[in-house]
C-alpha cells in the first residue's frame, strides 16, 4: 500500500525539486511525484520540465514493476504551462519549447513497464499532456477535477503531444471536440469520453492507481471505443469528411481572427494522415507560430492579466470582512443569477421580493440554472442539492439580520433602490455591507440619504450572471474602503473576476458601451443601415452588433442607461430610442425594436428610418472602425479622469464585460499596438463628424499604456 500523496517521504537532497522520483516500494511500483515548490497549480516551467526529464531517466534506470505518475498538491495535478515562459518569446524559442516537452513526454510514453496518471485535480493543458503520456489514467471523483487542452482560449494549441495522443485515444471526433472548443470534463464526463479510464473515490486514488501500475499491460489506443470513432480516426475518406466539417464550422465561428483552432486541426490532421512524427513537427511549428503571433501575444496577455487580477483588484483597499450570509433583494431573472452565484461559491443566502409568487418564481429559476449546470458537468448532483439548500426566500426581510452583505437587484429606478436601502438599513446590522446592482446609476446618488452610507458600495453584474464573468465593483467617493475590499473578495468567492471602478454615471463599462452605442445611432442618422452597422460589427469581432445589443438588452433599460450618461457627458442623448419606445417597440421580447422578430427570423425595422426622415445612402467609410475607436476613445478617457485605476482593468471590463475582440488584447493593447493610426483616423472623424470623436490626450501622447 502508498500513502497518499501528501505524506509521501521526499528524500532531503530533492526537497527544492518540482518533481522527485521515489524508487519502488516493496509491491515494485515507483512513483514520479509533481510539487512545484514555489507555485500552488504545478505550472510547468522550465525547472519543472527539466526535473521531470531527470525522474524519467531515473524511472528507466529502476525498471520498477509499474510506475505511478502524481502530484502532491493535494488537489492540484498539473495546471499545464507557465504563461510567463510563453509571453514574449520569440518564435523559435516557443518552438524549441514545444520539442523540449515533446521529447521528455515521448520519453514517459516509451518507458517499457507499465505507467499510470493519479490525476487528484485539474489536468490542463500539459497537465493532461502529460497523463495522456502514460499508459492508464486515474482520476479522483472530486468537484474541482477537471481535465481539458484549453489552450485555443489563449491564442495557443496542444505543444507538447496534445493534438497527436488525444485523437488516438478516444478517436477524431471527440479530440476535436476537446481541442477546439478547449472543454473541460469533469470526472463522469471524462470516464464516459475515454479519456480516463477509471474514476475513484479520493481516498482510493493512490491505491488504484498502484493496482493498476501492477497488474495492467502497456496496450495501444483503439482511436475510440466505438466502430464508427474508430472509423472516422483510421479511415482516410472517413476522416477527411470530418476533418473538413471541423474546418468550416471553424471558419464559420472565429470568422478567420482567431488561428489558433485551425492550425490545431491540421497538427491533428497531419498526424493521423501521415504518422505521429510528422504531427509532432507540424504542433511545435504551429505552436511557434502562434506563440509570436498579435492575436496568441493578446489572448495571453489577457489570460496572465485575469489570473492577476484576483490580488490585484484589493490592491489600495481595505480589509475584508468576512461573508458567509448573503442577502439578494429582487428575484428577478437577475437576482435569481447572483442568488445563484452566491449558494455555488458556497454562501448561505436569503431572498426576498414582492410577494410570494415572485419568490417563488425566483426560486424555480435558481433551482434550473443549477441542474441545468449540473447536466453540463459544472458540478455534480450531490453539490448541486447542496447549492438549492443553501437559498431561502421569501416577500419580507425575515432573516436578513443575519446578513453580512446585502445585494439589491430591483428596477433601475434612482427611488426605488433609495426605498430600498432605507428598508434594509432598518433591520440590517450597522456592520453589514449594502452594494446596489446597477449598471449606471450613480452609487452617490442612491446613498445620499442613508443612515449609513460609508457601508454603500456598487455590485455591477453582467447578464446572464452564470455566463459572464465580470463584475464591475462601484467605490463611490463615501466608501469605507473596508467595503469595498469586501465587496471585491465577495466577487472571487462568487467566482467572477472583479475591477474597481470609480463612482460616476454609467461607471466605466456602461459609459463606453453607451458611447459607442450612440455613436452607431449617430450612423443611423447618417443614412446608414442597420442591418450594414451590425455585421461591420460581428465580421470585427463584436459577438453581437449594438443595434441587436439594443433589442436584447431592451430599449427601455439601454435607453436609461444612455440618458444617464449622455446628461454627464454635457450632450444631448439620441430620440430614437425614446420614438420607438412611443410606438410599442421595447426590444426583442416586447414587440420589436430596431429589428421586427418573427417565424422569418429577423429583419430590420423600416419604422426607424421613417422616424429618422433619412433614407438608405452609400457606406463611404469602415464602420467597424469607426465604432471601436469611439468605444477605445472613451475607455482612454475613462483612464484619463480616474474612472479606471488601470489600463489592465480597462482591458478585462471591456473583454470579460462587453466582449470587445478578445484577439485585439482590450482597447488598451489595441491602442499601444496602433496608437499612430488610431490618432489619425480619430482626427479624421472628428473632422467629419464632430468634436465628440477628437482623440483622448493620453491617445495623442507616446506614453504606452502597458510597459513593452
Amino acid at each position: 500500500m502508498i500513502a497518499p500523496a501528501e505524506h509521501i517521504a521526499v528524500p532531503p537532497s530533492e526537497a527544492r525539486r518540482s518533481v522527485t522520483f521515489v524508487p519502488p516500494d516493496g509491491s515494485g511500483v515507483a512513483r514520479i511525484v509533481i510539487d512545484r515548490p514555489d507555485d500552488r497549480v504545478n505550472a510547468i516551467d522550465a525547472r519543472l520540465l527539466e526535473n521531470l526529464a531527470a525522474a524519467i531517466a531515473a524511472a528507466r534506470a529502476a525498471t520498477p514493476r509499474g510506475l505511478v505518475v502524481m502530484s502532491a498538491k493535494p488537489t492540484q495535478f498539473v495546471a499545464g504551462a507557465d504563461l510567463g515562459m510563453v509571453l514574449g518569446a520569440s518564435q523559435a524559442d516557443a518552438e524549441r519549447a514545444s520539442r523540449e516537452m515533446q521529447r521528455v513526454l515521448d520519453e514517459l510514453a516509451a518507458l517499457p513497464f507499465n505507467t499510470v496518471a493519479a490525476i487528484n485535480g485539474p489536468a490542463i493543458g500539459g497537465g493532461l499532456e502529460i497523463a495522456l503520456a502514460c499508459d492508464v489514467r486515474i482520476m479522483a471523483e472530486t468537484p474541482n477535477a477537471r481535465v481539458g487542452l484549453t489552450e485555443v482560449r489563449l491564442g495557443l494549441m496542444p505543444a507538447a503531444g496534445g493534438t497527436q495522443r488525444l485523437p488516438r485515444l478516444i478517436g477524431l471526433p471527440a479530440a476535436l471536440e476537446m481541442i477546439l472548443s478547449a472543454r473541460q470534463l469533469s470526472a463522469r464526463r471524462a470516464l464516459r469520453a475515454g479519456v480516463v479510464d477509471e474514476i475513484v473515490h479520493p481516498a482510493g486514488l493512490i491505491r488504484a492507481a498502484t493496482d493498476h501500475a501492477m497488474r495492467d499491460r502497456k496496450r495501444k489506443p483503439r482511436g475510440g471505443k466505438r466502430a464508427a470513432e474508430r472509423a472516422a480516426t483510421w479511415l482516410a475518406p472517413a476522416r477527411a469528411l470530418v476533418i473538413r466539417q471541423a474546418r468550416s464550422r471553424l471558419l464559420a465561428e472565429t470568422k478567420g481572427l482567431y488561428p489558433a483552432p485551425l492550425r490545431a486541426l491540421e497538427a491533428v490532421a497531419t498526424g493521423l494522415a501521415k504518422g505521429m512524427r510528422a504531427g509532432l513537427e507540424a504542433e511545435a511549428a504551429a505552436f511557434g507560430e502562434l506563440a509570436a503571433s498579435e492575436t496568441g501575444r493578446n489572448l495571453t496577455a489577457l489570460a496572465m492579466l485575469t489570473l492577476r487580477q484576483r490580488k490585484a483588484a484589493l490592491a489600495g483597499l481595505g480589509s475584508p470582512r468576512p461573508v458567509a450570509n448573503l442577502g439578494v433583494v429582487g428575484l428577478g431573472f437577475m437576482g435569481a443569477g447572483i442568488a445563484q452565484a452566491a449558494a455555488s461559491g458556497g454562501l448561505r443566502v436569503r431572498a426576498r421580493d414582492r410577494d410570494a409568487a415572485a419568490v417563488a418564481k425566483g426560486l424555480s429559476t435558481i433551482r434550473e440554472l443549477t441542474t441545468d449546470a449540473a447536466k453540463k458537468g459544472v458540478f455534480d448532483r450531490r453539490e448541486a442539492a447542496r447549492i438549492i439548500g443553501r437559498v431561502s426566500g421569501g416577500p419580507s426581510l425575515a432573516g436578513f439580520a443575519h446578513t453580512d452583505l446585502v445585494i439589491e437587484a430591483v428596477f433601475e429606478e434612482l427611488e426605488t433602490k433609495r426605498r430600498v436601502v432605507a428598508e434594509l438599513e432598518r433591520v440590517l446590522r450597522d456592520d453589514t455591507v449594502i452594494a446596489s446592482n446597477t449598471s449606471a446609476l450613480p452609487i452617490g446618488d442612491i446613498a445620499r440619504d442613508a443612515r449609513v452610507p460609508e457601508r454603500i458600495v456598487g455590485m455591477h453584474f453582467f447578464s446572464p450572471v452564470h455566463k459572464m464573468p465580470l463584475l464591475e465593483i462601484v467605490r463611490p467617493a463615501r466608501a469605507d474602503p473596508d467595503v469595498v475590499a469586501t465587496a471585491v473578495a465577495a466577487a472571487i468567492a462568487l467566482g467572477k473576476t472583479p475591477i474597481v471602478v470609480a463612482d460616476g454615471p454609467g461607471f466605466y463599462t456602461t459609459r463606453v458601451l453607451s458611447t459607442m452605442i450612440g455613436e452607431a445611432f449617430a450612423m443611423l442618422g447618417e443614412g446608414i443601415g442597420i442591418e450594414a452597422i451590425d455585421r461591420a460589427m460581428t465580421a470585427f469581432g463584436w459577438p453581437v452588433g449594438p443595434l441587436q445589443l439594443v433589442d436584447e438588452v431592451g430599449l427601455e433599460v439601454a435607453g436609461h442607461a444612455g440618458e444617464t450618461v449622455s446628461r454627464a457627458r454635457g450632450i444631448s442623448g439620441p430620440t430614437i430610442v425614446a420614438q420607438l419606445v412611443g410606438e410599442g417597440f421595447k426590444g426583442k421580447h416586447k414587440g420589436g425594436g430596431f429589428y421586427i422578430y418573427d417565424r422569418r427570423g429577423r429583419r430590420p425595422n423600416p419604422r426607424v428610418a421613417e422616424l429618422l426622415h433619412v433614407a438608405p445612402g452609400p457606406v463611404t467609410e469602415d464602420i467597424a472602425e469607426r465604432l471601436t475607436l469611439t468605444f477605445v476613445n472613451e475607455a482612454v478617457c475613462c483612464l484619463e479622469d480616474g474612472t479606471l485605476r488601470s489600463a489592465g482593468e480597462g482591458d478585462l471590463g471591456a473583454v470579460l464585460g462587453l466582449g470587445f475582440p478578445p484577439y485585439l488584447g482590450g482597447p488598451f493593447r489595441y491602442a499601444d499596438a496602433n496608437r499612430q493610426s488610431i490618432v489619425a483616423l480619430l482626427e479624421r472623424l472628428a473632422a467629419a463628424h464632430g468634436e465628440r470623436l477628437g482623440p483622448a490626450e493620453s491617445l495623442r501622447s507616446r506614453r504606452p499604456f502597458f510597459e513593452l
